[in-house]
């Protein structure tokens, strides 16, 4: 492998490495524009030359690739003048609004030019105006103004998305990024646009302006949009979610993800059920646990005919506690799974299978007893085989007539307890209210379609007296002369993962 010197650092690197790559590698960051890891190079915004001992001209750190024995220096006085008349001539018809930009705060043109220009402009004619807020597509809005022709929005369309709606029209100070005649950006992927636009001409539509990007905190999540589980950044202000941002994960979604699932986080705050419910009325959980323990051990009397719905939407910890509860509590041998329909689904990113965890769901009740269909549960609702019902989440499978008969039977039941996040049209049904937490205000781990385990963070403290399920199950248990003893996650996890690992082993172990 070729040995490089890079500012006096000498490191090994594998062949073809950049220079750019390289000197990351030793430790020295190298300024850039064009330059995207997932993306083609262009070397065309020129920020990241350096100078190469030997070399006659300055070279591109992004597109020339290092030779053993090569001597860098990233920081020389000619490098650094260079680096500044590129900023000085990007900077020319910049409207230098930072004030006003929605980006700022995480645009690389206003950090580089804090650390390697800081002069005032010499430009004593009118700048050349162009295009503001135009509407390049439905989630995506372009500012002609502050684009500094990078590209990445164009070679994204074209190299990862493949649909190539953008394009550079006009030349010199007068080009600028386009769709195509009669298109628009309005691919499945439209806001990674935005995510990759290095300064403010991309902005997404549903960001725009809402919140300083300086005010946010972030969290490492996973998106529930889909079984995919796609890696993000949970961006939050004062317990809200602002935006998801993807987090990169070559295994998972690379530097990606789709528009739908990064508008997911608004059902985290929509409608939400935040107290303890009986019969319509708000209790604290002393009050509504003992409530619901006498109903339930009442029901479990009536022997065989609780049912219990699972929510794909939960996490493994969840459902760990939700089988301990629903077979050792309650008693319940007919178990369920509801959660979000199948949907729109594509060759990269996106999942049919709308919910993030049923991968999961499998593993944690593999060797339990046959999982039903929400179509099984209707049935045995309008039989009488389920005369009570536990269900966590109210995302129903089912549309049309299926729906309509679902909801019949509920209002049939003789008891009907929900386990929730949301109020909607099963919350007014039910003779018990539980208020759950969403995956942004608890911990746990996702197991998306391919079997990979993924865990996530608690970005910021529950909403009312909302809490997580497992420590709902805990507490109604515990209300049942039953003991689900855990304080933290992790004990879960670990007996959950430890369980796992015995089923797997006796499902591989040959008969006798």
């Amino acid at each position: 492998m070729p040995k490089v010197t890079i500012n006096g650092t000498e490191i090994e690197v594998e062949k073809g490495t950049t220079i750019l790559r390289a000197a990351a590698q030793a430790g020295y960051e190298v300024p850039h524009f064009c330059y995207h890891p997932a993306l083609s190079i262009p070397a065309n915004c020129r920020m990241c030359l350096v100078e190469v001992e030997g070399s006659w001209k300055l070279q591109p750190s992004c597109y020339s690739q290092v030779s053993d024995g090569m001597v860098v220096n990233t920081k020389s006085e000619r490098v650094i003048k260079a680096q500044k008349a590129v900023l000085e001539f990007i900077l020319i018809n910049h409207p230098v609004d930072c004030p006003i930009c929605d980006q700022a705060g995480e645009c690389k043109l206003q950090d580089y030019y804090m650390a390697y220009d800081a002069q005032e402009s010499r430009l004593r004619t009118e700048k050349t105006a162009k295009v503001k807020v135009f509407p390049i597509g439905p989630e995506v809005l372009y500012d002609g103004e502050r684009c500094i022709l990078c590209t990445r929005c164009v070679r994204f369309c074209e190299e990862i998305t493949g649909t190539n709606e953008l394009t550079v029209v006009q030349r010199g100070d007068a080009a600028e990024i386009r769709p195509f005649p009669g298109r628009t950006l309005d691919n499945p992927y439209s806001v990674c646009t935005a995510d990759i636009c290095p300064v403010g001409a991309l902005t997404s539509r549903d960001f725009r302006f809402k919140c300083r990007v300086w005010l946010l905190s972030s969290t490492d999540s996973v998106c529930t949009g889909c079984s995919n589980g796609c890696n993000i950044h949970l961006e939050h202000f004062r317990n809200e979610v602002q935006r998801y941002r993807p987090r990169f994960n070559p295994e998972v979604n690379d530097y990606w993800m789709c528009d739908a699932g990064r508008l997911t986080y608004k059902a985290i705050h929509a409608d939400r059920l935040v107290r303890p419910m009986s019969n319509g009325a708000e209790l604290n959980w002393h009050g509504v646990c003992g409530t619901a323990a006498d109903k339930l051990a009442r029901a479990k009397e009536d022997s065989g005919t609780i049912g219990f719905v699972l929510s794909p939407q939960a996490s493994c910890e969840d459902l760990h506690l939700a089988r301990r509860f629903a077979t050792e509590v309650l008693g319940a041998n007919r178990l369920y799974v509801g959660g979000n329909p199948d949907g729109f689904e594509d060759d990269f990113l996106i999942k049919a299978d709308k919910n993030p965890n049923r991968r999961g769901l499998a593993t944690i009740f593999a060797g339990t007893g046959e999982l039903l269909g929400f179509e099984a549960l209707i049935k045995d609702m309008e039989s009488g085989a389920v005369k009570s019902l536990y269900m966590m989440e109210t995302q129903i499978p089912v549309d049309g007539d299926a729906r309509e008969r679902f909801l019949a039977a509920v209002d049939k039941l003789d008891l009907f307890v929900l386990q929730s996040q949301h109020h909607g049209e099963l919350s007014t049904r039910a003779h018990i209210a539980l208020p759950a937490c969403s995956h942004a205000e608890t911990e746990g781990t996702f197991v998306n379609f391919d079997g990979v385990a993924q865990e996530f963070e608690r970005a910021f403290a529950p909403h009312g007296e909302s809490l997580p399920h497992w420590q709902i199950f805990m507490r109604l248990a515990r209300a049942m002369d039953h003991k689900l003893t855990y304080t933290f996650v992790h004990q879960i996890r670990k007996e959950m993962f430890e369980g796992s690992a015995a089923t797997e082993e006796a499902s591989q172990s040959p008969a006798e």
